[in-house]
């Protein structure tokens, strides 16, 4: 059950990669939420109250909950619905996330000794969310959509934090949350800046603030 959760996370690292609509990207971050609950409710038996109370607000009403709501609200006050000039064709990027994600799959099957205390598809799906969400920023246009991809990867660490060992690593999971609250709001504010001064919610037009300064 948990290797399917895991690997359903995957594959809405497809879905972002072939959708330019930003509230679908949004939608997708929650259900990315929702299923790193899940993968960490499925071991909650093994762990004390405290890690169970802190991963469900971090998964659950974090990710799920409150990032997505805030974004919602960005993605309509700025009126940035769609990023459609990315710089590769829609049908490129769902095959070459594919292939990043099926790498993934194929090193959680290979047996390496010294990787022995790893969970094997946790560490391929996160690593291949992790490589899929840093090429999307790269070819991605509009900045929210940097903004989403940014936390996609995080939702990817996240997850291989999770792999490294059965011990739910509680620091690395507070350092995540910690990065995810302070990229959030200061990326919040710097969009809606942006979009309030240019008019546009582009990466090349970055440059003009650049040139101004």
């Amino acid at each position: 059950m948990t290797n399917g959760l895991i690997i359903l996370f995957g594959l809405t690292m497809l879905y972002l990669s072939t959708t330019s609509r930003l509230l679908a990207h949004v939608r997708t971050l929650a259900v990315q939420g929702l299923l790193l609950f899940l993968i960490c409710a499925m071991d909650f038996s093994h762990h004390p109250w405290y890690i169970i109370a802190f991963l469900t607000v971090e998964t659950l009403l974090v990710k799920a909950i409150l990032i997505p709501m805030f974004l919602t609200k960005v993605v309509k006050k700025t009126h940035s619905n769609r990023d459609t000039d990315a710089n590769i064709a829609h049908f490129y990027c769902l095959l070459i996330s594919s292939v990043i994600l099926f790498a993934g799959f194929m090193l959680s099957v290979i047996e390496i000794p010294s990787l022995s205390m790893i969970n094997p598809i946790c560490f391929g799906i996160a690593l291949a969310t992790i490589i899929i969400s840093l090429w999307l920023i790269t070819i991605k246009h509009k900045i929210l959509s940097n903004v989403i991809e940014f936390i996609t990867m995080e939702n990817g660490i996240f997850l291989l934090s999770l792999s490294v060992a059965k011990e739910m690593p509680i620091l690395v999971n507070i350092g995540v949350l910690l990065d995810v609250f302070i990229a959030i709001y200061i990326l919040g504010l710097f969009v809606s800046q942006i979009n309030k001064e240019l008019g546009d919610m582009e990466v090349a037009h970055l440059s003009d603030l650049k040139d101004s300064v």
